[in-house]
């Protein structure tokens, strides 16, 4: 318990302030020296590829959304952000989503994000998809729905097959209160969908009327 609470005080706190306050303003990418602390050059945002048809699919009233391909830059950024303690990288990666669902007239009227279970969240110390959820709030003024729970510990998708990643996460996500309005879900990054799928069907159990929007930071391409 006491080693948890030190890794819980170090990864909040302690590498936060270090990669604020402390470390110089560089690019997080290519080292350069930055003269604001956006953590990414000029040069670098312009490397992120943008993909030419963000709807990867339609099904009933859920539509999935990748915006940037998971590679080169974005997939360095994003393995930062989630991984190294980079939560400040989330003001930059959040306007790429409030970029798009403003140009593409998106209308919602709540925000989700992918929950943690409370052991992963004691060995990372924050939620990424959580910090996008809030600045997306922010700037768009509309509520996140907190009462979304991930009840079940899972193993790390990254090396599973998509059907492992299936049974991995089938019936791992609840939410607890029903809804009725148009819903924004906010992801890093789409890979096979397994978390997608699953996340929506835990939204559509509750959803009395309206849409749902995932949207993807990043999707990866085989």
């Amino acid at each position: 318990m006491q080693k948890e609470i030190l890794n819980y005080f170090y990864n909040y706190y302690v590498k936060e302030f270090f990669l604020e306050i402390v470390s110089p303003a560089h690019c997080v990418v290519c080292g350069k020296k930055l003269f604001d602390s956006n953590f990414i050059c000029e040069s670098c945002k312009n490397k992120i590829i943008f993909n030419e048809y963000p709807l990867i699919s339609r099904e009933e009233v859920v539509y999935y959304y990748g915006m940037t391909r998971y590679t080169g830059v974005m997939e360095e950024l994003i393995k930062k952000f989630k991984f190294n303690g980079y939560k400040a990288l989330s003001k930059f990666l959040s306007s790429i989503i409030i970029n798009f669902i403003k140009t593409n007239n998106i209308e919602f009227d709540f925000i989700g994000f992918v929950p943690m279970s409370k052991m992963e969240f004691k060995e990372r110390g924050y939620n990424q998809t959580y910090l996008l959820a809030k600045d997306v709030s922010f700037a768009t003024q509309k509520p996140i729905i907190r009462s979304i729970y991930k009840i079940k510990e899972t193993k790390k998708q990254t090396n599973l097959s998509k059907n492992e990643r299936i049974q991995n996460l089938k019936d791992a996500f609840v939410i607890k209160e029903a809804i009725m309005g148009n819903i924004l879900i906010i992801d890093d990054v789409y890979t096979t969908g397994t978390t997608a799928k699953e996340i929506t069907h835990a939204f559509k159990k509750v959803l009395k009327n309206g849409n749902i929007y995932f949207i993807a930071l990043s999707q990866t391409f085989n």
